[in-house]
């Protein structure tokens, strides 16, 4: 029956269901859903995402919400830790923008989320390719870069209650947010709780100590002038993780929602400051300051952490935008910098106590040679200095480029070539890391040897589109200089596998191609299909290790107009199929092909003067037993999770004042 479905599902592609006027200004308990795509060069690949209420991207933690793009995985502990992977890259290679800034919350750690929550974010824009041109350092893979919700209208009030259930871990996810503007002057506030019980895979077997719960408020400040825009900004994040361990199977298992030992405990405090002023000539500064205090706490044996890890990050970010010269010439400046300090308080030890200083100046040139096309070129130089207190200190430098061009080919066709370089620094973690890394169950050892990784990357994008249907080829070839990955061995250590962090000269290819099909006259109807690959080989032409399989995603969806009560109906069925992965490096074990099917239904009601969504749906429908290939719990033999029932129910308010 999955096959057949799949065939069907192949055949037709992907059927995108887009209620138009369905969703309101704001929306709570908000997953992720394409909103829209667009090209730009300087290495950016860029699809936007817009975070609003969608039935069919489920998902227990964020990362795992954004694969729903062509190009996104997820690398994943467990159901509610997920770190994204962008065209195989991931961890310090991914650049995560809040609030304006970059987020430091050690991201090195393979068993780390993202470290941010979904509530009160309005879209999130994915960057495929090195990006370092303008974000620095670990932009070497992409970047996502997270936008808070708008402010609420000028004199008005808006807000919101939302609540989710997931009947595979018995989990909640309540929300609630309030907006407030009047007379140039704007307040936002949003909050959030969620708690899981641990997970069932498909065989119906629990999943000790995979429980999860989180905390999360929010809120901004802002003023909008004429000539100035400001907002000052600050968000809190709790997050407990239970960490399952190979002889807890033996365990008897304990139900409740608090994380048994092990468990991890990451608090996350984020101020900033985002400011923009516009000059008489249309130029515009746009200047960022943030602070971020990150504390990692891992418990193993009792009440006292044996890990507790202290983060402090003051950085800036600022860019200058000049006119358009002759109505040609376009010049974009600016600069970024960052200084950051890791201090150990536990009595284990992964990093020792450790300073970072970055400074980076870039400069971007755009020439529009007729309506529709340009050429765009970018130089950037960087420095990056690390001290490890007598145990390590070291200077890294690097210059970046990027050029390309935009060029409409003929009616409906567009081309898009870039070429860009990007580069990355090896991290303390990877430099200086000799024991257990809990969470990933595997005993990593480092090299102070490592080089600076150096990328560059061809990227191309062909895109066709009209009234009815939507086309796209995207390949890619990204050569990178000094490769750093983890290398599985046939060691143990402490009854765990051993890891080294060696590095090669590897290459990286792939790319997404899909399209959207709309036919007319049946305008309720939309199809929608992507497919991503990406293949990683070091010199030799042996394979990486940890790199995602080939994906094929393919959706059917049907929205329909309601009464006066229900206003939109709508509903879809989604397969998700994954290419069985034998491309593995040495000691790597292979993982077999699965197929997910997914559908789900929502409902827009309107009682009078109050609106109320409700969303319905069912992920892994057959309860299939899988392994995804970038599961850390694959190599313990623990099953992704089974079959969840999704309820979603949101109600926004407004008033005028």
């Amino acid at each position: 029956m999955q096959k057949l479905s799949f065939i069907l599902l192949f055949c037709f592609a992907q059927i995108h269901l887009f209620a138009q006027d369905t969703i309101p200004h704001f929306e709570l308990a908000a997953d992720v859903v394409i909103s829209g795509s667009r090209t730009k060069l300087l290495g950016e690949n860029v699809t936007q995402l817009s975070l609003a209420n969608n039935m069919e991207t489920q998902g227990l933690s964020l990362s795992q919400k954004l694969t729903g793009v062509a190009g996104i995985s997820n690398f994943s502990t467990g159901a509610g830790i997920g770190k994204s992977v962008i065209r195989g890259l991931s961890g310090n290679r991914i650049a995560v923008f809040s609030q304006g800034i970059r987020i430091e919350n050690q991201q090195w750690g393979d068993e780390h989320g993202l470290g941010l929550d979904e509530n009160g974010y309005e879209q999130v824009e994915i960057i495929k390719g090195p990006a370092s041109l303008l974000y620095g350092s670990d932009a070497l893979g992409g970047v996502l870069y997270f936008s808070d919700e708008r402010y609420a209208k000028e004199n008005s009030i808006e807000s919101a209650l939302g609540s989710e259930y997931n009947s595979n871990t018995r989990g909640w996810r309540n929300t609630g947010a309030f907006k407030l503007s009047k007379n140039r002057f704007h307040w936002n506030a949003f909050g959030g709780y969620t708690t899981h019980e641990d997970y069932q895979d498909g065989n119906n077997d629990t999943v000790p100590n995979s429980r999860f719960h989180t905390g999360d408020f929010k809120t901004s400040l802002g003023y909008t002038g004429e000539k100035f825009i400001s907002s000052l900004k600050y968000s809190f994040l709790n997050e407990q993780y239970g960490l399952t361990e190979i002889e807890e199977e033996a365990k008897s298992i304990t139900k409740g929602r608090q994380p048994e030992l092990p468990y991890q405990d990451l608090t996350t405090h984020l101020i900033s400051s985002e400011n923009t002023w516009f000059f008489e000539n249309n130029s515009k500064l746009k200047v960022d300051l943030g602070y971020v205090f990150n504390n990692r706490k891992e418990f193993e044996e009792g009440e006292e952490a044996e890990l507790d890890m202290n983060l402090s990050t003051i950085s800036y970010n600022m860019k200058w935008n000049s006119p358009k010269l002759n109505n040609r010439w376009a010049l974009t400046a600016g600069s970024q910098g960052m200084y950051q300090t890791n201090t150990n308080q536990g009595e284990e030890l992964l990093i020792p106590d450790a300073t970072t200083a970055d400074l980076g100046l870039f400069a971007v040139s755009d020439y529009y040679y007729s309506g529709t096309s340009y050429w765009q070129i970018g130089l950037r130089m960087d420095g990056r200095h690390i001290d490890a207190k007598q145990q390590f200190s070291k200077t890294y430098t690097a210059f970046n480029f990027s050029t390309g061009i935009y060029q409409s080919l003929a009616k409906n066709i567009s081309l898009r070539a870039n070429l860009s370089s990007g580069y990355r620094s090896p991290n303390m973690f990877e430099l200086l890391s000799n024991g257990i890394h809990e969470g990933t169950n595997r005993y990593e050892i480092g090299s102070r040897t490592l080089k600076t990784e150096n990328s560059y990357q061809i990227d191309v994008s062909l895109d066709y589109k009209n009234e009815h249907i939507e086309l796209f080829l995207n390949p890619y070839f990204n050569y990178i200089r000094h490769y750093i990955y983890l290398q599985p061995s046939d060691e143990t250590r402490d009854e765990q596998p051993v890891y080294y962090y060696t590095q090669a000269n590897a290459s990286l290819y792939g790319g997404e191609a899909g399209f959207h099909f709309h036919p007319h006259p049946l305008d309720w109807l939309h199809v929608e299909g992507a497919y991503s690959t990406t293949f990683g080989e070091k010199a030799g032409h042996q394979d990486l290790p940890l790199m995602p399989s080939q994906k094929l995603n393919a959706t059917v969806r049907a929205s329909f107009s309601g009464n006066k009560i229900i206003r939109q109906f709508s509903a879809y069925l989604q397969e998700q199929y994954s290419f069985a992965q034998n491309r593995i490096a040495e000691y790597e074990t292979s993982t077999g092909a699965y197929n997910l099917v997914n559908a789900g239904l929502s409902f827009e009601f309107q009682f009078g003067k109050q609106k109320m969504l409700f969303h319905a749906a069912v992920n892994n429908i057959f309860n299939q037993t899988y392994y995804d290939h970038l599961s850390r719990y694959k190599q313990d033999g623990i099953y992704d999770r089974g079959r969840n029932i999704n309820f979603r129910l949101s109600l926004p308010f407004g008033c005028t004042i």
